[in-house]
């Protein structure tokens, strides 16, 4: 999302830093970490698999594979919470490992956390410091979240990482390169890894500007008023800055909280979400893009808190238009409606496409998957072959179009988990009517 940080830095100024962080020794000496490490973790695997018993195996590689991501910190990280909401690709062993990287990273040091605050703060309130030696309540890869009690009120404070920025500026870098070798390969040509991977680098060195998620917070609080189930944490302007940001406490938060619920109650939180997030995109354009375990709550008396707004973006008028255009279309099972409204969306199109060949196969791939419930409707497939058949008929995709994707891929993972019978395209009409109703077509 556009920023400017604390102090009056602008995004430019911000980027440039950010940029001048790397140096070529950094990323040589990142590579050869993140290579011996994950030769060093490959040799335990192979052992793990030679003796261990069939019963035990897969839970102790989970393990392993969860122990070298951790090891390995910063974006890999990210990319392992993003894994681990997709229990249906990745199975329920995977996922439950993948759960602790959430937040349940290992914590940077108390005088660690204790530096960034006397940075933000050259005369800290009293105790604020003091809290910090304590074990945090949270821990994730870009912050530790510490409770703690400034006069008669508890309060959530947020603390970045020092050096975070680094990692994350150099493991992108790797990762862009990964994903360039792998569009190589024969079934991943047509989908846009590189692009996705440059766009989520964007993301993510945003969420290390507190004063952007700040923001954030602030907006989806205000997007979400009208919610009365949906729980945002209040800013406490006046405790937050450089690197830390101070929120109201919220008690009763249980990791996988979900799985405790009765069925019943389970399914209606989970609807409560889904509305929730339906109304950020279609209405607000705003998107959540890390709604896993870690920044997602569900309480026993029906509420579901919603923390976390670092890893967002904003959608531009037009952008949410032509989504919620093209999701309207597929609540109508308007397949060559929803195909022409993709048409319009994308950036350059090859001399030679067969325009009318693309409209005939994406109204087929939009009528196959109209009215399937959460159960039945493969979200991962449906936005491969989307991707296929535009590098197919050499259509090439707004890469903004990633971001509300990438946030319905991993709110299908808990739905298709927790409320399979739920039908995830008709629980948006409302607010797809809503968006396209109130107001005019942009061009």
């Amino acid at each position: 999302m556009a920023h400017a940080a604390y102090g009056g830095r602008g995004t430019e100024e911000w980027e440039c830093d950010m940029n001048e962080r790397m140096t070529f020794f950094a990323f040589v000496r990142r590579l050869l970490q993140i290579s011996g490490l994950t030769a060093l973790s490959a040799g335990r695997m192979a052992v793990i698999a030679m003796t261990s018993k069939r019963a035990a195996r897969a839970t102790r590689l989970a393990a392993e594979l969860v122990r070298l991501i951790e090891r390995l910190g910063g974006a890999f990280i990210k990319v392992g919470q993003l894994a681990g909401t997709r229990v249906d690709l990745v199975g329920p062993t995977v996922a439950d490992a993948l759960g602790r990287l959430h937040d349940n990273v290992r914590p940077m040091t108390a005088r660690q956390a204790a530096t960034v605050v006397r940075r933000a703060f050259p005369r800290p309130p009293d105790g604020l410091t003091a809290a910090l030696a304590h074990p945090p309540v949270a821990s994730g890869s870009i912050a530790s979240v510490y409770r703690v009690e400034v006069g008669d009120r508890v309060v959530a404070l947020k603390v970045r990482r020092p050096e975070i920025g680094r990692a994350i500026t150099v493991d992108m870098a790797i990762l862009s390169g990964m994903a360039r070798a792998m569009c190589r390969l024969p079934g991943l040509r047509r989908v846009p890894l590189a692009e996705i991977i440059g766009q989520v680098g964007r993301c993510l060195t945003d969420q290390l500007d507190f004063a952007a998620e700040t923001r954030s917070l602030r907006q989806m609080r205000e997007h979400l008023a009208d919610f009365a189930d949906i729980i945002v944490p209040a800013v406490i302007p006046e405790l937050s800055g450089d690197g830390v940001i101070a929120m109201s406490f919220v008690d009763g938060l249980k990791h996988a909280s979900i799985e405790d619920l009765p069925s019943q109650v389970r399914e209606a939180e989970v609807a409560v979400l889904v509305r929730a997030v339906y109304r950020l995109l279609f209405i607000a354009g705003f998107v959540h893009v890390d709604l896993h375990q870690g920044n997602t709550y569900f309480r026993p008396d029906g509420t579901v808190v919603l923390l976390d707004a670092g890893f967002a973006f904003q959608m531009s008028g037009l952008a949410r238009r032509r989504y919620t255009e093209f999701f309207g279309g597929m609540i109508q099972g308007d397949g060559e409606a929803c195909a022409d409204i993709l048409r319009s969306t994308v950036r350059s199109v090859a001399p030679a496409a067969d325009l009318a060949g693309f409209r005939r196969d994406v109204a087929d791939l939009v009528v196959r998957n109209v009215g399937a419930t959460a159960r039945d409707f493969d979200l991962p497939a449906f936005c491969v072959e989307l991707f296929n058949l535009q590098r197919r008929y050499g259509l090439y995709a707004e890469p903004e179009f990633i971001f509300p994707m990438l946030c319905l891929l991993s709110l299908d993972g808990l739905v298709k988990e927790h409320y399979p019978l739920m039908d995830f395209q008709l629980e948006a009409a409302p607010y797809v009517m809503q968006s396209l109703l109130s107001e005019p077509e942009i061009r």
